[in-house]
């Protein structure tokens, strides 16, 4: 795709990259709020390229008809396109019935984004009311409905000629494009997941990349995930383990796939309300402020508005709503009277609690998934659903991996993987020996491995560590 786009002529490569980026811009603009990154780059690239497409021109004027955009003697079919943020501004200029477009030399960032920000509104015309924003745009010219009559002689240059050559673009491969790079990134969390080695956790996985090899690089779904690992790294692989984690309960429960499908998407996107909650919030090493902490709780009510905007399945936006809600119905959002929270959002509440404890975060280390498992036992039943926690239990073993061990031994472990026979103790693997020393090269064993001589096992358990793995990346310790 890329040999063929360079050999097309170089404005019909200024004209595409001009309509991409401005309609990624707008697609943007409506997911997201002003100043917000997402829109601060996708403003930086259409500015970049809009500046280009002007150089050595007054303007440049887009006509608009019937799906096709032209622009000198090119045209580009929007509808042929199979890529979101273009089929959201064709249907937007169709909407407020926008047949030109006209950039004009000097115009200005600011004047781009409040243009782009007007276009992603909902109302009718919107273009043409600009107060409402503060910005004055005096370098951009819409005029609505189509252009019937031929273009007068000083235009010829910059706008479409009686006959157009028809020099159409190609056929977009972005969605795949957009897919598989999406498909590698998660692929990458999953292959560091530590949480569940198990048969449940290596089926899960499985499903999440399913999810994301069956959406369109165009989809909601990759935009979303895009704009959550770019604006904050953890909250991506954090959402990522969840769908995991998430994924095994339901299948554990014995909900069938198309539900544990369900399940698996909508813990994808469970925190996407996130993108609202400023970094500096995320990352906040101290304890929130009141303030702060009213910002952090409105993530939910953000995620279900993004997601409906979106057009996602109830699911998918009950989960993002109700994911802080207990079984009890304490936590927030705080539901009404006789509300019931959906099963999906039981399970990605385990799951999101469980990661949440087990993870290092700026404001405090990760606990031992021992410990992890053991406070959340104290809430079966009031914060959990108890039957849902049974089966999260099950997923996990009798000894989450993760955790650390004491052996009869002397020596300290760590629990890398369930086992995979019929023995209930995991595989673990070696840290220090009786001594204390660390051990060098990779130690594994399997703790319901047998003596010969006694057929009692070689090493037994002592005793579960308690303390908290200080700064152990756990991740470093799996083996295949």
């Amino acid at each position: 795709m890329q040999a063929v786009l360079e050999a097309l002529p170089h404005e019909f490569q200024q004209f595409r990259e001009v309509v991409e980026t401005f309609s990624k811009l707008v697609l943007q603009s409506r997911l997201f709020p002003a100043r917000h990154p997402s829109v601060e780059r996708a403003l930086g690239l259409a500015f970049i390229h809009l500046d280009a497409a002007l150089q050595g021109k007054k303007s440049v004027k887009l006509i608009f008809t019937n799906g096709v955009m032209c622009w000198l003697n090119f045209e580009l079919d929007l509808t042929d396109m199979q890529d979101k943020a273009m089929h959201l501004f064709r249907e937007t200029l169709v909407r407020q019935s926008i047949g030109e477009i006209e950039f004009m030399n000097g115009v200005t960032k600011d004047e781009i984004a409040a243009f782009a920000a007007l276009l992603a509104g909902s109302g009718p015309k919107q273009a043409a009311n600009c107060a409402s924003l503060g910005v004055r745009i005096e370098r951009i010219c819409v005029r609505h409905g189509y252009r019937a009559e031929e273009p007068a002689a000083e235009e010829t240059a910059e706008v479409a000629p009686r006959e157009p050559d028809r020099r159409s673009a190609p056929r977009s491969s972005g969605a795949a494009g957009d897919r598989g790079v999406m498909g590698k990134v998660v692929q990458g969390v999953l292959d560091k997941l530590e949480k569940i080695q198990s048969k449940d956790g290596t089926t899960a996985r499985a499903k999440i990349i399913e999810v994301i090899e069956r959406e369109g690089g165009g989809t909601a779904t990759i935009l979303l995930l895009n704009s959550l690992q770019e604006y904050d790294d953890y909250t991506f692989t954090h959402s990522v383990n969840v769908a995991v984690i998430s994924a095994a309960i339901a299948r554990n429960l014995g909900l069938g796939e198309e539900f544990v499908d369900r399940v698996a998407h909508a813990a994808l996107l469970h925190d996407i309300g996130k993108l609202y909650v400023p970094r500096a919030i995320i990352h906040k090493a101290g304890r929130l402020t009141p303030g702060e902490w009213q910002a952090m709780k409105r993530h939910p009510v953000d995620g279900e508005r993004i997601l409906r905007e979106e057009r996602f399945d109830l699911v998918s936006r009950r989960v993002a709503f109700e994911h802080h809600m207990r079984h009890d119905l304490t936590g927030y959002p705080t539901p009404k009277l006789g509300f019931e929270v959906h099963k999906a959002s039981e399970i990605v509440r385990i799951a999101d609690s469980y990661d949440a404890l087990t993870t290092k975060r700026p404001y405090r280390r990760q606990i031992n998934p021992y410990q992890a498992v053991k406070l959340m036992e104290k809430g079966s039943g009031g914060e959990f659903r108890k039957d849902y926690f049974v089966a999260f239990m099950r997923v996990l073993g009798n000894i989450p991996i993760g955790s650390m061990l004491r052996l009869t031994t002397g020596e300290t472990a760590l629990v890398i993987g369930m086992n995979a026979g019929s023995g209930d103790l995991p595989r673990v693997r070696v840290l220090t020996d009786a001594a204390g020393k660390e051990v060098s090269g990779e130690i594994v064993i399997d703790l319901n491995e047998l003596d010969p001589a006694t057929n009692k096992p070689k090493r037994q358990i002592a005793s579960i560590l308690d303390q908290a793995v200080r700064d152990v990346d756990i991740g470093q310790y799996i083996t295949s």
